[in-house]
């Protein structure tokens, strides 16, 4: 039997591991037998749900930083890597084919650390590996916290990340604002719908012009720092828009749900 699965991804305190809980518990409410995987080697305690498997059992990065003296991104990039090289995983996964209650649906946590999906392949190639040895059926969830609406060049960045993960894991792709529910606390520039869709996004151009605060406290050097400012401003709005098009082109199908 095929094996199928969810990749939960996104930066950190994005929600992965609660929107991974709630898979789980609503997969259970559905009579479907499912195994929470967690694929984070720094991840800290259990989580809101008990890992069927747990990369920490193979490496961890305090282990990693201990052993090879790395800091933390090195060591969790090594782990990563590690992991790729290793059967490990999938002899773990194939341990769980006998169980009805875990098998052949998957939650897969992985690490809040953007780097490994966008400038190493460790990640890609151990979900390509899973597809080839399980016939596995994935798709990747991507996760961005609404609280990056309130900004508008965040929110840019977030598309300009999202697109990426969907180019590179080179899996079916759903994108998802999470904590919706925390929308009211904020001041958006546009409507709700407006970031959902991610329609028209040369319409958040104006409002990405935002000036960093000048760092002494005297007027007088700020005003010296206005013209710095002020080209500041403009050419972040020119690369913002570029963004809007490169995220808005028509073969590129972006929106969050």
């Amino acid at each position: 039997m095929p094996l199928f699965g969810v990749v939960v991804v996104g930066p950190p305190g994005a929600g992965k591991s609660t929107m991974c809980a709630g898979l789980c518990r609503y997969l259970s409410l559905q009579s479907r037998p499912c195994a929470l995987v967690n694929l984070d080697p720094a991840c800290e305690g259990e989580g809101l749900t008990k890992f069927a498997v747990d990369v920490r059992e193979f490496r961890t990065v305090e282990g990693v930083m201990a052993e090879k003296g790395l800091g933390p991104n090195g060591a969790l990039r090594f782990c990563m890597a590690e992991l790729r090289r290793s059967s490990w995983l999938r002899e773990k996964l194939q341990a769980l084919e006998d169980d009805k209650d875990c098998y052949p649906y998957v939650v897969i946590d992985c690490p809040g650390q953007t780097e490994l999906y966008m400038h190493d392949d460790s990640l890609r190639e151990i979900l390509d590996e899973l597809r080839t040895a399980f016939d596995a059926r994935l798709v990747a969830a991507h996760l961005v916290d609404v609280a990056q609406c309130v900004v508008p060049a965040s929110y840019v960045a977030a598309c300009l990340l999202s697109l990426t993960a969907m180019l590179r894991l080179e899996l079916p792709h759903v994108n998802v604002l999470s904590k919706v529910d925390m929308v009211s606390r904020y001041e958006l520039a546009m409507p709700l719908e407006f970031f959902r869709d991610a329609q028209e996004l040369r319409r958040i151009e104006p409002f990405c012009g935002t000036k960093p605060c000048p760092l002494e406290d005297d007027d007088d050097a700020a005003d010296a720092d206005a013209p710095r400012e002020t080209d500041y401003a403009k050419n972040f709005r020119r690369l913002s828009g570029k963004i809007c098009e490169l995220v808005r082109r028509p073969e590129l199908v972006l929106a969050f749900c």
